[in-house]
């Protein structure tokens, strides 16, 4: 019998693992709690609230898999589990219908004042003079990051009429870029030339701080950026001092280096927030889970 150990809040219903397995579902189990228990369990599945670093490997001494439904796994030491011999899996493939969607509205409330227009109204004022927006027809979207999500944010934003062009640090299938009719190029010739930028890479050593002060610097002048991937990959200081400036027209996040954002990242003009929902539909939720059983289940398939 396998034991897993549910960390975090999932949709437990769609984790069928089946007769082999036990399941302990422990949403929100604390640090010090989770150090004391994790000894004996086979599988731990997290979200990103919950850090599996050293200590809490070190401590599970049966621990083969930890499994991650959803994309990001900078909460992971995943070189240390490389070293322990422990397999690590993740299911990004569930969330990209939903990051797209919220990307793209994203671009669009950006373009249309969507929530200063709403607020306003809801205040009992009609401003409509103040509203001027801009179209997402006929503009340049700039993709950092060509894989499942940017390349469906490319798909829908074609739809619109927008003009791709992406950077990305792996070959792209020309197919791909055909259906896109997207052009590759250099990041710093993309900044300079879209109106929108939008990122779609992981956070790693090489893409921290990827969208620094010298990179938003080059930005062209009234263009707006957004990132649904994670925080850590554009400098905060810099994007504040850019939008202070009105160096760029305005930005939208999703993700942040703190969670949640600090005071003066909150303050900053022509900002849009959101508070890490990229993924979170009901459809994204459940086929996250749902792609994390079926890998559990083949991996211990595997290794019998």
């Amino acid at each position: 019998m396998k034991r897993v150990l549910v960390c975090d809040k999932v949709e437990i219903e769609e984790l069928r693992l089946g007769e082999d397995f036990s399941i302990d579902y422990r949403p929100g189990i604390a640090r010090e709690e989770l150090l004391s228990v994790v000894d004996g369990y086979d599988v731990l599945v997290v979200r990103s609230r919950t850090k599996v670093d050293r200590e809490i490997m070190d401590r599970a001494g049966s621990l083969k898999l930890i499994a991650r439904p959803g994309t990001g796994l900078d909460n992971v030491d995943l070189d240390y589990a490389k070293k322990k011999g422990i397999e690590v899996v993740n299911s990004p493939e569930a969330l990209v219908e939903a990051v797209s969607e919220h990307t793209i509205l994203l671009m669009l409330a950006l373009s249309r004042n969507l929530v200063e227009a709403v607020n306003s109204t809801l205040s009992g004022k009609w401003e409509k003079e103040m509203f001027f927006g801009t179209e997402l027809k006929g503009k340049v979207l700039g993709i950092v990051g060509l894989g499942r999500i940017g390349a469906r944010v490319g798909y829908i934003a074609r739809s619109f009429g927008m003009e791709v062009k992406a950077y990305d640090v792996i070959s792209i299938p020309k197919g791909t870029l055909d259906s896109l009719s997207a052009e590759m190029l250099d990041l710093e010739e993309i900044l300079p030339i879209a109106d929108f930028v939008t990122i779609h890479v992981p956070l790693t050593n090489e893409t921290r701080h990827m969208l620094n002060a010298r990179r938003i610097g080059m930005m062209k002048t009234g263009s707006y950026l957004v990132n649904t991937s994670r925080g850590g990959v554009i400098d905060e200081q810099a994007l504040i001092d850019a939008l202070r400036l009105g160096r760029i027209a305005g930005a939208a996040l999703d993700v942040f280096e703190t969670e949640p954002p600090s005071e003066s990242l909150r303050k900053a003009p022509n900002i849009l927030l959101t508070p890490h929902i990229g993924g979170q539909t009901k459809e994204a939720q459940r086929h996250a889970v749902t792609i994390i059983a079926e890998k559990i289940r083949n991996y211990f398939n595997t290794v019998r």
